[in-house]
């Protein structure tokens, strides 16, 4: 899985759109019928994410080491952390 991020404009704004996916294809799709596109970038190695940030970032917000476990763990699956 790879980090894109998508822009997007309409009649008025221009928006900027972090998306996960697998190409950059499935990115567009994700963003398909809010507005038209303008660029898709990949910014995988530009945001990263720390596994041990958002183990604290969860556990500091409430959330129980369980419950952390499994939403790092769906992360590591999906190669989105660092860690």
């Amino acid at each position: 899985m790879k980090k894109y991020m998508v822009y997007l404009e309409d009649s008025e704004n221009v928006y900027k759109i972090a998306v996960p996916a697998d190409s950059e294809q499935e990115a567009i799709e994700f963003c398909r019928g809010n507005g038209d596109l303008v660029a898709v970038k990949d910014v995988t190695e530009e945001y990263q994410i720390s596994e041990d940030k958002i183990t604290k970032a969860l556990l500091n917000a409430g959330f129980g080491r369980i419950e952390t476990d499994f939403v790092i763990r769906a992360l590591y699956k999906i190669n989105l952390t660092t860690d």
